[in-house]
């Protein structure tokens, strides 16, 4: 894989050379796979991946794997430069509130699924946090593996370790009953409102 040319030789060792993941991976270990809430077939389950793939934290060198490629499956990306890649990534390492897992297809060394989880801290519930589930995609090549059930219990598992009273998402009609398999209810009289700056 290839940096684009525009960048300095130093830009591009530098980015090259950096290879720091998003949260502590211990996170990920230290969690209660038994609780998982899904029904899997074929052995499958978040703490036992078919081979040759591995669920982990996004990496800062996630760029040259085809992370904005696999987004772009899910919503437009738009330009997004090897240095704003990792200027938005050191941002949210900073910040401590974002979990965004991956699941490395390590023949291909791609990218192939990923779900954030956002963290935001409360006052109310007694100091405690609620948790979003955001962005959610599975490569379209690797559909069909369960790739989606597993990234979503995983971040169920860490919302709950993390301390969140509560976890929502914003789906759409056709999505509901994939997450209402995962025991997210649809709340009644909940209306979803916003302001969309740009696309």
């Amino acid at each position: 894989y290839y940096i684009t040319n525009n960048l300095s030789l130093q830009s591009r060792v530098r980015y090259r050379m950096s290879c720091e993941a998003l949260f502590d991976h211990s996170l990920l270990d230290h969690l209660d796979w038994s609780k998982h809430r899904a029904h899997y077939r074929d052995d499958i389950s978040p703490s036992n991946l078919p081979a040759g793939y591995k669920m982990r934290p996004l990496q800062s060198d996630d760029f040259n794997r085809g992370y904005c490629d696999l987004l772009s499956h899910l919503t437009k990306v738009g330009d997004v430069t090897p240095e704003l890649y990792l200027q938005q990534f050191n941002q949210m390492k900073e910040s401590k509130l974002h979990y965004i897992v991956v699941i490395h297809d390590q023949e291909s060394d791609r990218v192939v699924g990923s779900a954030t989880l956002v963290v935001e801290h409360k006052f109310i519930h007694t100091a405690a946090n609620r948790g979003r589930i955001e962005d959610v995609i599975v490569h379209p090549d690797h559909q069909g593996r369960q790739f989606g059930k597993v990234l979503l219990d995983l971040l169920i598992l860490l919302a709950e370790s993390t301390n969140c009273y509560k976890l929502s998402l914003d789906c759409n009609e056709k999505a509901r009953p994939f997450y209402e398999k995962l025991n997210l209810e649809n709340v009644e009289d909940h209306r979803f409102m916003c302001i969309k700056f740009f696309d």
